[in-house]
């Protein structure tokens, strides 16, 4: 895959809120969300288990085991290794739909190359919604708040060595029982190619 960039055209900066607090200092402004890739995950459910009562609580951690799965975006293209990780979610609650999340799994791209991805984050129904943890295969973004704060471990000398360097979220939600994330890059030079490192 060639490296250059797919991107619209730069957007304008919108100022920080942080301004109207500290207003003698230099101005700032909101980073930029710049789009890499959406992935679709495959869960085996049948796979599933659990540790209940974590430190004599009501606390509960599950292994979920991730089959496969595709992703797609302007600089990459490939698939989630089959049964490569899992997510081992913190159930603090079991009233209560509120994990946190903690994945790891690997990506193999159209053109050979492994890169590992973290993503810690949280899942919880939205603001005055009924809690339905582990009842709903589906949630939309007007459901829950899911999101991660996501890692990769790339080769530095691949088309891929960028990801190294950049802080990402992962934006989720469940379709059919598949998670769906879309990851994104914070960056304060939209428009450019994240450099190597």
């Amino acid at each position: 895959m060639s490296s250059k960039t797919i991107l619209s055209e730069a957007k304008a900066h919108v100022p920080s809120p942080g301004n109207d607090y500290e207003p003698s200092l230099p101005r700032m402004r909101m980073p930029h969300l710049e789009f890499i890739y959406r992935i679709v995950a495959e869960m085996d459910k049948s796979g599933v288990e659990a540790i209940e009562g974590v430190d004599s609580s009501d606390k509960s951690r599950l292994y979920l085991p991730i089959q496969g799965g595709s992703v797609h975006g302007p600089q990459i293209k490939g698939v989630i290794l089959h049964k490569s990780g899992a997510d081992w979610v913190e159930v603090l609650n079991p009233k209560k739909s509120f994990i946190r999340l903690n994945a790891m799994y690997m990506l193999k791209t159209d053109d050979n190359v492994h890169i590992l991805v973290k993503a810690q984050g949280v899942y919880r129904t939205g603001p005055g919604l009924e809690d339905k943890l582990g009842e709903q295969d589906t949630a939309s973004q007007d459901d829950v708040e899911y999101f991660t704060h996501i890692r990769f471990e790339a080769p530095g000398n691949s088309e891929y060595g960028w990801m190294n360097g950049v802080v990402a979220i992962g934006v989720m939600t469940m379709w059919q029982g598949k998670p769906v994330i879309d990851c994104y890059r914070l960056t304060n030079f939209p428009g450019k190619v994240a450099a190597n490192l």
